[in-house]
Formats: structure tokens, C-alpha cells, sequence
């Protein structure tokens, strides 16, 4: 037993070190743009919201309220996208017995949150010595929404990578749908201003609690939506990662082979 938890954690070093490499440097600039993107999307909304001469929401600035939203939403769909697209990366490496399907997506996942947690790290810190955004109320409360949504990202991203495998159409769907899921996630407008029966719609998406939950982080005072609820969030994402896990379990070899 302890030969394979070695062996396991072998692995998932070098695979960790491989994907570093590969997000960093796979490509000319491939760091900049890494960063570029999430930054871009931040400052476009900002000026936006400027220009219509929206300062405050839900009583916070408007920068740290779009900055929090924003970022928290990216690391869900960017970890959603290096997941189920890990196993077509990384086929070359199923030669090698110890190395399954799983651990490629768990790795890859890891590495996209770590890099999204530290490029949100610098946003907020560089918005906060500008006057822009305030310092977190609680560090931990923000850190546990990122987390939510990458749990939740993982999962998904398991369950979206079989089901790619077992129909190549539902990549079209897939894609198709993340915008409309930014919409109502509550990163571009307060789900606040939504009424019942319709909240009650928009808030059964667990990445809306963790978008609010970090605003909250930031500013406890901050006028959240009615019905947050990180339980019911913690809920979601330990069924799409039991799902994304048996999914991937029973389809290994598909996985592999196809």
C-alpha cells in the first residue's frame, strides 16, 4: 500500500511539474496571455460600469464587486475547459502503466486553480495600493469561494470530458452554454434585482453562492442575494465530483483507447 501511494504521488509530481511548464511556456507569450485574459475581462467590464456611472453595487464598489465576480467565474471555466480537455492532451502519456485518466484531469485541475488563485491574488492586491478595492474582510471566506467553484469546476469538467468522448457533439453545446452561465452567475448583474420565482431559478446554479460568498469575503456588509447558501453549494460540487469520478472509472478504457 505504500509502494502505490509512492507511486501515485510520483506521478502527480511530475505531471504537476509537466503542466506548469506547458501552461507557462507551451507556447510564445503563453505566459502573458495566461494573465492577460482574466485582467482584460476585469478592466472591460470596470470601464463599462464607468461609463454608465455605476460606483457602487450592493453597497461595495464597483470594481471590487466586478473583479470578485469575474475572477471567481473564470477559475471555474477555465478549470471546466483544462479538464475536459486533459485526456486528448496528455494521450501520448497513457503508454506509461502508472499514469490514468484521472490523475491527468485532477493534476491539470490543480494547476489552473493554483495559477487563477495567484493571478486573483495580484488583481485584488494591485486594485487595493491603487485605492480601487479594499483589503478582504476575511482572506479564508474568499479563498473558500474560489474553492467552491473549483470543486465544482473539476466535477463538471470530469462529466463534460466523458461525455465529449461518448458524443464529440455536445463539445458545440458545451461551449455554447458557458456564456449565458456567466449572465447568470451574477457576474455582470446583481441577481438581487431578480424576483421570485425567477431567483429561485438562477440561484439552484451553485457558482451564483460562490460569486456572492466572495463578495461577501471582501465586505461583510455587502447586500448578498437572498437565498445564499454555501451548503447547498457544497452539495453540488460533491456530486459532480462523485459523478465525474464514476463516470471516469467506468469509461477508463474508453478513455484511453479512443
Amino acid at each position: 500500500m505504500n509502494n502505490i501511494f509512492k507511486a501515485t504521488g510520483a506521478v502527480w509530481k511530475a505531471l504537476f511539474l509537466r503542466e506548469s511548464i506547458v501552461r507557462m511556456f507551451g507556447s510564445r507569450m503563453a505566459w502573458v496571455w495566461l494573465v492577460l485574459e482574466p485582467v482584460a475581462n476585469v478592466l472591460w467590464l470596470i470601464l463599462i460600469f464607468t461609463v454608465i456611472r455605476v460606483r457602487h453595487v450592493g453597497g461595495i464598489e464597483t470594481p471590487l464587486w466586478i473583479a470578485s465576480g469575474m475572477l471567481v467565474f473564470m477559475t471555474f471555466r477555465r478549470t471546466v475547459s483544462q479538464v475536459q480537455n486533459g485526456v486528448d492532451a496528455n494521450r501520448s502519456l497513457f503508454g506509461y502503466r502508472q499514469v490514468r485518466p484521472a490523475d491527468v484531469v485532477l493534476v491539470r485541475s490543480v494547476v489552473e486553480g493554483v495559477t487563477m488563485l495567484l493571478i486573483s491574488a495580484t488583481v485584488f492586491a494591485a486594485g487595493a495600493v491603487m485605492g480601487w478595492m479594499d483589503w478582504p474582510a476575511s482572506g479564508w471566506n474568499v479563498l473558500e469561494a474560489f474553492t467552491l467553484a473549483w470543486l465544482c469546476a473539476l466535477g463538471l469538467g470530469m462529466i463534460f470530458g466523458v461525455l465529449i468522448k461518448l458524443v464529440p457533439e455536445t463539445e458545440r453545446i458545451i461551449n455554447f452554454i458557458m456564456m449565458p452561465l456567466m449572465m447568470v452567475s451574477g457576474v455582470v448583474f446583481p441577481l438581487s434585482l431578480v424576483q421570485p420565482p425567477y431567483l429561485d431559478w438562477l440561484l439552484l446554479n451553485p457558482i451564483a453562492h460562490a460569486i456572492e460568498a466572495s463578495r461577501v469575503g471582501f465586505a461583510p456588509y455587502y447586500h448578498s442575494v437572498a437565498g445564499l447558501d454555501l451548503v447547498y453549494a457544497y452539495q453540488c460540487a460533491l456530486v459532480l465530483l462523485f459523478l465525474g469520478l464514476a463516470l471516469f472509472r467506468r469509461f477508463n478504457q474508453r478513455l484511453v483507447m479512443q
